[in-house]
């Protein structure tokens, strides 16, 4: 929604009121939990970053099963997965028409991207994946496209055509984006359904390459427009940090100037007054939060003993789904291909616990120590500050208070309380707004 720099801040407030998500947004945001799985060399030379230059023959997995990743993933009540497709090194999970350096060069010869859509679409959990733009291989190769200072020409996408049947696109690209749509076309259309297409902002090159940006997210909506381009797209975008949290005030509606949010990605606040000022559009624009299982994004043996304990993965879920985010929790295979025991242990606690804790109601009376409140987002996001009471020897007292709702908010409270009745009060919004309201207990808190 375009608005006027400079305007009243109760003007501001009002055309944020009635900004709206995508219906993809909105079943994004219902999906609460989403998987990361990073493997790639990485996995097999012990780095998180690689090199651009690792000998595919390093990618063995000896027992690959990407149902296994799947049934865990299903059963501890996630949605969908995202799988790192190309990481920065340049190494393709998939045998891509358009390079050398992929699984076909490897021990394995097998397609990994395909492995995981056929053993996501048998136990119906959705498929994304991670396509870094930064490309190590492309800019150390002989002949790689990576920063080559090649000409903006007109280009047809997909440039070999395999399958007549297929639509065709035209953009005006260099050689690296041109080859980057390649991977996208390849992507959106071997594979089946596609939920999430993931960027990523992080580049470890030290070669300028301009990225055509609106030529690969027009591919996409094209292609998949039921799909969310996250973390660098226009539909989701990073919550700022890689520790597994959300701000407490957590928006979705967030203010831009000449097409960039007004804050950094990083900031504390990147929706408050000040900034609504600065706006000259306002756009729904959720948070999504990764963050790994593990201390490292690929998988180490040595971390085997540092899996984070189920106390830690609940209050990262208070803190990622609870403050009006998706959690993205990357859980990284090992050398086998398959999900080390002590991560696969770790899911189903976690999954049962959320069942047991969050996805079922305190009757009252009862003993209560989280506080649930949900906005209908379709309707956008209105309440700005709330106060829930409870009824406590016969009177209403203050048990808990905040200020952003959306999607979801739990909020632990600092002790257990007994209690008979609770309600919410609606402080301040900006528009009239309402929020269902539901108790728990977490004995971990």
């Amino acid at each position: 929604m375009r608005v006027d720099v400079g305007s009243s801040l109760d003007d501001l407030r009002r055309k944020a009121s009635s900004v709206r998500p995508s219906p993809r947004q909105v079943a994004w945001q219902r999906q609460e939990l989403t998987a990361f799985v990073h493997f790639g060399p990485n996995t097999f030379t012990d780095l998180e970053w690689g090199t651009g230059v690792d000998d595919p023959a390093v990618f063995d997995p000896s027992a690959l099963d990407c149902s296994q990743w799947v049934r865990t993933l299903v059963s501890a009540g996630f949605k969908s997965v995202i799988l790192t497709a190309k990481h920065h090194d340049g190494f393709c999970l998939w045998p891509s028409r358009y390079l050398p350096h992929t699984v076909a060069a490897s021990p394995y010869r097998g397609d990994v991207v395909a492995s995981l859509a056929s053993a996501c679409q048998e136990h119906g959990l959705g498929l994304g994946f991670y396509l870094s733009p930064a490309d190590l291989y492309q800019e150390k190769a002989n002949g790689g496209y990576y920063g080559n200072g090649s000409p903006v020409v007109s280009s047809e996408i997909p440039s070999l055509v395999v399958d007549e049947s297929l639509p065709r696109f035209r953009y005006d690209v260099d050689d690296y984006n041109r080859f980057y749509l390649n991977q996208l076309y390849e992507l959106l259309t071997q594979y089946g359904p596609i939920a999430e297409v993931w960027l990523d902002g992080a580049n470890p090159t030290s070669t300028a390459q301009a990225y055509a940006y609106e030529a690969w997210f027009d591919l996409v909506r094209r292609l998949a427009p039921d799909a969310t381009i996250a973390v660098g797209g226009p539909d989701v975008r990073w919550v700022g940090n890689e520790d597994g949290f959300a701000r407490e005030t957590e928006w979705s509606v967030v203010p831009f100037a000449g097409r960039q949010m007004v804050a950094e990605q990083t900031a504390s606040d990147v929706a408050g007054p000040s900034l609504l000022r600065k706006a000259d559009e306002l756009r729904w624009y959720p948070a999504e939060v990764d963050v790994s299982i593990r201390p490292g994004w690929f998988y180490h043996a040595a971390e085997d003993s540092a899996v984070k304990s189920l106390p830690e993965l609940l209050d990262i879920y208070r803190k990622s789904v609870g403050r009006n985010a998706v959690l993205l929790l990357n859980i990284p295979p090992d050398r086998r291909g398959l999900f080390a025991p002590p991560d696969v242990a770790r899911l189903a606690e976690f999954g049962a616990a959320v069942r047991e804790y969050y996805e079922t109601d305190v009757s009252l009376p009862g003993t209560v120590n989280v506080i649930d409140l949900r906005e209908d987002i379709s309707h956008g996001q209105q309440v700005e500050s709330f106060a829930v009471d409870a009824l406590l020897d016969g009177e209403w007292t203050q048990i808990a208070a905040g200020t952003t709702i959306g999607h979801r908010r739990l909020i632990p409270l600092d002790e257990p309380v007994s209690v008979s009745a609770v309600r919410l009060r609606i402080l301040s919004s900006r528009a009239e707004a309402t929020a269902a309201l539901s108790l728990h207990y977490d004995p971990t808190i």
